[in-house]
């Protein structure tokens, strides 16, 4: 009995001594990674692709900084995927942008659990199965962007509608908040918090949600409901999705209509994106 434990006790300071080395591979491998990335200089074709875009002129000298050291990260670390096109140093960089000014206010490599990027370039074709009530359905849905377990999966021509159409809506922001939302496990509308921020969060929400619902119901005209969409009453996943296009594309008009949503987007992001861009977004 006395051996049985001892080699329990050994197997688990071995797999306690794998996982901190593994640990500090990691480590160690991220911080060359950094200091290599900071050391160059941020490719003058990329600043060029950046140019047109209203948030990246609107940044701060600093903020542009940090955020060209994310775009390498990202760019490097990223796998990028073609669905029946090639992809380029344009689709890389747009991508890298959005998905980067959303965790500006986070430290480096925070909140950053995608691992895979698919593009197409146009609408893509999802099939979809599930059961309901003892019914099996089966049908095939058009989609602009999906994403799950790490993935992105995104259509090109919307990105670029997006960016020339300079609305409120951004497919890029869309799928990442659907990944930052699932950080806890769950696609719920409600991201890993400080614990603290969970009761506020959930009662601002989960009231800006049923409120327009019910206006929805009723087919009542709102110029709240009119400004986010009726497909962000889908669920709460997609509230929070629609939210935080919003919140990086108009933030001014988010505030108008919704300014307790609005600072819970201010206090998760780390981001007043009021001030932080021109007053015309």
């Amino acid at each position: 009995m006395t051996s049985y434990y001892l080699l329990l006790i050994q197997f688990l300071f071995v797999l306690v001594t794998l996982f901190i080395f593994w640990k500090s591979v990691r480590y160690f491998r991220r911080t060359w990674i950094y200091k290599r990335l900071r050391s160059l200089p941020f490719p003058t074709p990329y600043i060029n692709i950046l140019q047109p875009i209203p948030q990246y002129q609107s940044l701060s000298p600093t903020d542009k900084e940090k955020l060209h050291l994310m775009i390498l990260l990202f760019i490097e670390q990223k796998e990028f995927i073609g669905a029946k096109m090639l992809i380029n140093d344009k689709v890389k960089v747009v991508i890298a942008f959005y998905a980067c000014l959303m965790r500006l206010g986070f430290e480096l490599g925070e909140k950053d659990h995608v691992s895979s990027i698919i593009v197409y370039p146009k609408h893509f074709i999802v099939n979809d199965s599930h059961t309901s009530d003892g019914i099996h359905y089966h049908g095939a849905s058009v989609l602009e962007g999906q994403s799950a377990n790490g993935t992105v999966v995104i259509s090109w021509q919307d990105i670029e509608e997006n960016i020339v159409q300079q609305g409120k809506e951004n497919v890029i922001i869309h799928e990442f908040a659907h990944e930052l939302d699932f950080e806890d496990g769950l696609a719920d509308g409600t991201p890993l918090l400080e614990s603290s921020n969970y009761e506020r969060w959930s009662d601002v929400f989960s009231k800006a949600f049923s409120t327009l619902k019910d206006l929805e119901e009723k087919d009542i005209h709102s110029e709240r409901l009119v400004f986010l969409g009726n497909y962000a009453l889908t669920n709460e996943a997609e509230f929070f999705a629609v939210c935080s296009e919003r919140f990086f594309e108009t933030p001014k008009a988010l505030k108008k209509h919704f300014p307790d949503v609005y600072e819970e987007l201010k206090r998760f992001y780390r981001l007043d994106t009021e001030a932080l861009f021109s007053p015309e977004l």
